[in-house]
């Protein structure tokens, strides 16, 4: 005869993956870009060994690491930058149009 107790849910190892928003991204970005802007503007000098070691990664790879960052941060900027570009040409348009 089968029992009528309720029985446990067993539980797995893998963790409910989060869908990712456009907007935690956009924000993750936002957020990239100021610490890099950080860094540069005061000046600050990274310990690449230091950084190199709690990675385990080389020093090499480390400074490559950042200076790929940086140039991700730029071209987002410069995407940025030609989409409000594009949007101030058309709303210029649209007003001249109107007139």
């Amino acid at each position: 005869m089968a029992s009528n107790e309720a029985t446990k849910a067993k539980a797995t190892n893998k963790a409910a993956a989060k869908p990712t928003s456009e907007t935690s991204r956009d924000l993750l970005k936002e957020r990239l870009e100021f610490v890099l802007t950080c860094i540069e503007v005061t000046g600050i000098k990274v310990d690449f060994p230091a950084v190199g070691q709690h990675y385990g990664i080389s020093t090499n790879a480390a400074k490559k690491r950042l200076q790929r960052a940086k140039d991700h941060v730029a071209k987002l900027v410069e995407v940025r930058e030609a989409a409000l570009l594009d949007e101030n040409k058309a709303v210029e348009t649209t007003e001249d149009e109107e007139a």
